[in-house]
């Protein structure tokens, strides 16, 4: 992998990832718990032997142990950290029963288990509020102003000047919205509305798939519509972008690369791709003046459905204009981002399920570590967008309804408010082994799975 970052580096990312949305996580829990009048007992980061703790005044044991790939609140009365409760012989006082988890009415404690993944959600939603408000929003006309080779828009029917209004009758108000309904679904057929001389036509496009690969050797099969689009106004950059480190800034127009114009967007791909390795100059115009940058252009791969790589070179930005949004818009935009990315989780397992994708995508602790090293080598602005996605990450696998989880204590809440009892201890207790099973099992396959594609592993 080019530039892959040291294994010291890997570990201390990861760390710094994972020790935090844990924190945050069981926080969440925590604090609702205290807000109900619940005792805990123990706040854990990490699982198994304590290496170092403290006692606060309520009786807390705060402690960091030894295996850090999650933590727990163990609440009073509980007996276990998955949350079992404790024998009615239990030797509790009143005063000290009431303080325990599972007396607490059934609504308190579904809010206090909620609370840990909402923690993870609202903290997504935060980070990417605070990239909105502080970048603004990229905005760019969805105009088709040139086709990919063998480009599946174009055989479709699509044509130079469209407008692309609508996928799936999901109404498109930017170019940025398009991969939202493309690069999930490689291969599938998808309706795109266009608007063509004032009338609005839909026409069914088959995605392309290709296979894509960053400066890390990390691949992605994604969908292509296959189109390029206008103008070539730099709205955004992506990864450790070449024409960011050259003083390239947002809101430039590229009007030539060595000394070729540039008439849109669609123009720069075909300009630079083939200089991978090399110094380009790019003239750009900016508030009114012409300057020309030295842009040195990093190498990346393609993939292309017959299995051809070829070798591109990358500048590293994106089209569109900047539009400053204040805080409330960067808001919203922020809990509209979070759920897209959830519903590409959903849109990811599923696909696994139904074998559109190779199981071998599922990610685990070891490919976490390895990316949390990769993003906080391209800075901090990288490490906190993925920080924001391994938060929303541990917010929907926790609601998933698996015993052992928090989604599988909500689901025996859901039982309990059907049944106006609760389930019996022991289907619990066989429910919540059976869960913890299945999820060391899914933990050793992604594990094995992610270790099979290191390279040392020939992967």
């Amino acid at each position: 992998m080019t530039g892959s970052p040291g294994l010291l580096t890997t570990i201390f990312a990861f760390l710094l990832v994972l020790g935090p949305l844990v924190l945050i996580h069981e926080l969440g829990h925590y604090l609702v718990g205290r807000l109900f009048g619940v005792k805990a007992d123990a706040f854990s980061i990490g699982f198994g032997k304590e290496l170092a703790g403290w006692t606060d005044k309520r009786g807390t044991r705060w402690k960091l142990s030894a295996l850090p790939l999650g933590g727990y609140v163990q609440f009073a009365g509980d007996m276990n950290p998955s949350s079992a409760p404790s024998a009615r012989n239990d030797g509790l006082t009143a005063q000290e029963r009431a303080q325990t988890f599972h007396a607490k009415p059934l609504w308190q404690r579904a809010l206090i288990v909620l609370a840990g993944p909402m923690t993870n959600l609202l903290l997504c939603v935060a980070i990417f509020a605070a990239f909105y408000g502080v970048y603004g929003r990229v905005v760019a006309d969805a105009e088709v102003s040139g086709f990919s080779q063998n480009s599946p828009a174009q055989k479709a029917g699509l044509r130079l000047g469209d407008r692309i209004v609508a996928i799936d009758s999901e109404k498109i108000d930017s170019a940025t919205e398009i991969s939202d309904h493309t690069a999930y679904f490689p291969g599938k057929t998808i309706s795109v509305a266009v608007a063509r001389e004032g009338r609005t036509l839909v026409v069914p496009v088959t995605l392309a798939s290709l296979e894509l690969s960053d400066k890390f050797g990390n691949k992605a099969r994604v969908g292509n519509l296959g189109v390029e689009l206008m103008p070539a106004l730099v709205g955004g950059f992506y990864g450790d972008s070449p024409a960011e480190k050259a003083g390239i800034q947002l809101g430039d127009r590229i009007v030539a690369v060595n000394g070729v114009a540039v008439a849109g967007f669609g123009d720069i791909p075909r300009l630079i791709r083939p200089n991978a390795g090399q110094t380009v100059q790019v003239t750009v115009r900016r508030g009114g003046q012409a300057l020309t940058i030295p842009v040195a252009i990093t190498a990346g791969t393609i993939t292309d459905e017959q299995g051809k790589v070829e070798k591109v070179g990358q500048i590293g930005v994106r089209a569109g204009r900047l539009e400053q949004v204040g805080p409330l818009r960067a808001v919203g935009l922020g809990v509209d981002q979070s759920f897209k990315v959830m519903g590409t989780m959903v849109t990811g397992i599923v696909q696994i399920f139904t074998g559109d994708r190779s199981v071998r995508e599922l990610g685990g602790p070891v490919k976490i570590a390895q990316y949390s090293g990769q993003q906080f080598s391209l800075g901090w602005e990288a490490f906190v967008s993925f920080a924001a996605l391994i938060s929303i990450n541990l917010a929907f696998i926790n609601l998933l309804p698996i015993p052992g989880l928090d989604g599988g204590h909500l689901a025996f809440y859901a039982a309990e408010l059907v049944r106006r009892r609760p389930l019996g201890a022991r289907s619990q207790e066989w429910a919540i082994r059976t869960g913890v099973a299945l999820v060391l099992a899914l933990m050793v396959f992604v594990t094995v799975n992610d270790l099979a594609q290191l390279p040392i592993f020939g992967g």
